[in-house]
């Protein structure tokens, strides 16, 4: 038997093993519509989720309002707040020093009427909706008349402020396309995330709308496949309360 018949019956038997445990040669695959080992899906780099809160204070004024049968006095105060898409309410602050309680007094904030009473002299606190906000806002105070009373106006002295709280969210959407081939034959699939975390709450992300992961980063877990569809599918990242993560890279892994 020639020299190189055992060296090519060895090399032929490993070829044949490794044919039936990987069910091909490692690497691309020279077959068309053939998927290779796994496939690295990048989703963005150099982006920033976060969740804040907080409260700020954005207008003050004092004076005196009055209304009677021949005379009148308004009061009314511009001011600007930095995204009004972010308030979720305002409280203003209500101090009267004096009042004679013929009529009402009327509060409005870009035109909507905010507040209708008759506050007496003391502190009072009235919250409402911050959707009333916009970036260039006007609070107006206005007396109710004092009607049938034509000896004396009503009259309003007071002292007020106006606080907003904030809920600022910026999350992040990804879109990315999955073949019915791969989905096919997708055995895993992994989220992986790399972040600096500002804060102590968590990183959560969904695809299609499914919750597949909440907790610190960095981000190197498995989740289950049957979240993923043919075609188009979403993934939003996002951070809980009072927490900032600045990501630098996120990818997900298919494992076929």
């Amino acid at each position: 038997m020639p020299d190189f018949i055992p060296t090519l019956i060895v090399g032929v038997s490993i070829l044949v093993v490794l044919l039936i445990v990987f069910g091909g040669i490692f690497g691309p695959s020279p077959f068309p519509g053939r998927l290779t080992s796994s496939k690295t899906i990048d989703l963005g780099k150099d982006f920033t989720v976060s969740y804040t809160t907080g409260t700020a204070d954005v207008v003050s004024t004092s004076g005196e309002i009055a209304r009677g049968l021949f005379a009148g006095q308004d009061k009314g105060i511009a001011f600007d707040i930095s995204n009004p898409s972010d308030a979720t309410e305002g409280i203003l602050k209500l101090n009267v020093k004096n009042t004679n309680l013929y009529g009402s007094m009327i509060i409005r904030l870009n035109g909507n009427e905010i507040y209708r009473g008759f506050p007496r002299i003391g502190n009072h606190s009235i919250r409402f909706g911050g959707r009333n906000f916009t970036g260039s806002n006007v609070l107006d105070f206005i007396a109710e008349s004092s009607g049938w009373r034509i000896w004396a106006p009503t009259v309003y002295t007071f002292d007020s402020s106006v606080t907003v709280d904030y809920i600022g969210k910026q999350s992040q959407t990804f879109n990315f396309n999955i073949t019915n081939l791969e989905l096919t034959n997708t055995a895993r699939a992994r989220i992986v995330v790399f972040a600096d975390r500002q804060g102590i709450n968590d990183f959560i992300v969904r695809i299609n709308d499914v919750e597949i992961y909440r907790g610190l980063t960095n981000v190197f877990t498995d989740f289950p496949v049957d979240v993923l569809k043919e075609g188009t599918n979403t993934v939003e990242m996002s951070a809980e309360p009072n927490t900032t993560y600045r990501v630098s890279n996120a990818q997900i892994i298919l494992f076929f």
